[in-house]
């Protein structure tokens, strides 16, 4: 399923990730994941959050651009090999991903996938998803 995910560029300075983490403490908006890459100057931190018009809102008196960023999540069960299938599905329909990364939430796993062929990643997880229930 496509989600909303928010997409900010920071400082590679000590305390600008706290700042964005704390901002979002403070208005009771809730992390479920985060991954953050480094760049020379900046970093480019990815949240899902669980309301994402709350957090961009919140964001604004950090004076940094906030980007909402359609991705796909997809359950994954958490057993050996299982996202290892879903990256075989994506190779043999010729999609290449961007970025990727996975967590945790309420005990069921979740891969965060973003490619530039979105509508293509779209429709090939929805029938790997749809085959995955029919076995």
């Amino acid at each position: 399923m496509i989600i909303q995910q928010l997409t900010l560029h920071i400082e590679d300075r000590s305390g600008a990730t706290y700042l964005v983490f704390q901002t979002l403490a403070d208005k009771g908006i809730n992390i479920l994941s985060y991954s953050i890459n480094d760049e020379p100057e900046y970093g480019v931190l990815r949240l899902i959050v669980d309301n994402v018009n709350r957090a961009t809102e919140a964001l604004k008196v950090l004076d940094l651009f906030v980007e909402q960023t359609p991705v796909y999540s997809l359950n994954v069960p958490n057993e050996p090999g299982s996202m290892s299938r879903v990256l075989k599905e994506l190779k043999d329909h010729d999609i290449s991903l961007d970025f990727l990364y996975a967590f945790q939430y309420r005990g069921i796993s979740q891969a965060i996938l973003h490619s530039k062929d979105m509508q293509g990643l779209i429709n090939c997880m929805t029938e790997y998803e749809k085959a995955r229930l029919q076995d």
